[in-house]
């Protein structure tokens, strides 16, 4: 009943909307294990990249943690699912009710910290 309440408003369908697309483009960490990894590989080589680019004209670097010399891949994750991701989808789930996403959020965050107590920069552990 409140859900529809929220929808008979057409400035709450929109703002609606725009959060979907918003946590849609953002929305990494809450894939399975296998998709974030492959991703968060994809998107940090385009940063490195920028980084590179940005080095070799010369220009101020944008975002210099992703030096790809220095960068921690798992710190760079967890950061970025406590700074944007982690309040805006527990936002998202209370109001529709998502466990799966919730449950990947979880079990993401869980494998870049261990990573990251293991003191490993890389998308996954050595090989054993």
């Amino acid at each position: 009943e409140s859900i529809k309440t929220v929808l008979t408003s057409p400035e709450n369908r929109i703002l609606i909307k725009r959060m979907l697309i918003k946590c849609a483009d953002i929305s990494n960490p809450c894939r399975p294990r296998e998709q974030c990894i492959e991703w968060a590989g994809r998107i940090s080589e385009e940063y490195f990249a920028q980084t590179d680019e940005e080095k070799r004209q010369g220009l101020p670097v944008v975002m210099p943690v992703f030096d790809r010399n220095t960068c921690s891949i798992p710190k760079s994750q967890i950061s970025f699912i406590d700074y944007f991701i982690t309040d805006m989808f527990d936002a998202w789930d209370a109001f529709a009710d998502l466990p799966n996403l919730m449950q990947h959020l979880d079990n993401n965050f869980k494998y870049w910290k261990g990573l990251d107590e293991r003191k490993l920069r890389s998308l996954r552990p050595p090989p054993e």
